[in-house]
């Protein structure tokens, strides 16, 4: 038997309304499908670090405002996993650390996506807002179909 065309999606979650619009498309697309969802979040400490060398955040506050992401992060993944569920669909929830830019396309790959589902953005903001940066290098370095929701 073939592998259907979109047989995993995976919803990119940061809390933003666009997300959560996109996560909503995502589950109803996975349950029409019977696609594999993944909703993923990543804390992006690389932003983090850039952030303390330019003597924005300091040490002490590093590591405090890196657990509030991580726990901010669980609360959208687990608000992205009850929206799914209450629509009869499981998926499966992934809190990460690192570069966003790096660790998207190598979860891609490895968890055999066949679709990314993200909230939009305008495409004025890309060079001043980080998301909206982060947004477009996902959809330019992505390897599978990219579903953008505003």
């Amino acid at each position: 038997m073939a592998k259907p065309p979109i047989g995993h999606i995976l919803i990119l979650v940061d809390g933003t309304d666009s997300s959560y619009n996109a996560a909503d498309a995502a589950i109803e697309l996975a349950r029409s499908l019977g696609a594999k969802l993944t909703a993923m979040a990543v804390v992006d400490t690389d932003t983090l670090r850039q952030l303390l060398s330019v003597k924005i955040l300091v040490d002490a506050e590093m590591g405090e405002f890196e657990r509030e992401l991580q726990e901010s992060s669980r609360r959208q993944l687990a608000e992205v996993c009850r929206r799914a569920l209450d629509r009869k669909v499981f998926a499966e929830e992934v809190l990460l650390t690192g570069n966003t830019e790096t660790i998207v396309p190598r979860e891609v790959a490895e968890r055999g996506v066949d679709l990314i589902a993200l909230g939009g953005f305008q495409s004025s903001k890309v060079t001043r807002d980080l998301l909206a940066r982060q947004r477009q290098q996902i959809i330019d370095r992505a390897r599978c179909p990219v579903l953008v929701v505003k």
